[in-house]
């Protein structure tokens, strides 16, 4: 008990930093949080614990941590409502790419759009489908006839023929005056 109490660091009013101190034999750390002495008067005694209790909730403390939170909400909440208010860019793209393209439609080729297909399947042995109405019978595609052929193209390399000659004539450059 009658240990001499050190004073840890603390900040004063004005917000100037000082350091700790060993305060002499019978003699406790005394004061506030923003002023401390040494005193022998162990009713002004300021413990370690109230020491540290002064610098984590000190004013600035506080007011930073306050801060910091009031920002990260700000940051959320404005990116929540730019999802969810239609005035906003992030809103309007998400939209834009959730619905389908819309527009006139560009046939692809020179060929009239081929018939809906039929609500169940056709049974090949019933023969052709009389035409429907509203719709004029036409020739099936692909026309009947032969099937385009492609080139073909060898599987592999050349095979090598030692007698053949070769493919290129190597020329010797001609030098005038030689």
């Amino acid at each position: 008990v009658a240990g001499g109490e050190d004073c840890l660091w603390y900040v004063d009013r004005n917000g100037s930093w000082h350091p700790g101190f060993d305060c002499d034999f019978f003699t406790f750390c005394c004061g506030t949080c923003h002023q401390r002495y040494c005193c022998r008067d162990p009713l002004r005694l300021l413990t370690e614990r109230q020491q540290r209790h002064c610098l984590a909730f000190s004013p600035k403390t506080i007011a930073g941590i306050a801060s910091a939170v009031v920002l990260f909400i700000a940051i959320v909440t404005t990116i929540v409502c730019c999802f969810m208010c239609s005035c906003c860019y992030l809103y309007q793209r998400r939209q834009h790419l959730r619905t389908p393209l819309q527009g006139a439609e560009i046939p692809l080729s020179s060929y009239p759009p081929a018939a809906p297909p039929a609500p169940f399947p056709m049974d090949p042995k019933a023969g052709p489908v009389p035409p429907q109405p509203g719709f004029t019978p036409m020739a099936v595609y692909p026309p009947a006839g032969p099937a385009a052929q492609y080139p073909l193209y060898p599987s592999g390399p050349p095979v090598y023929n030692p007698t053949a000659p070769p493919p290129y004539v190597a020329v010797q450059p001609s030098y005038p005056g030689a």
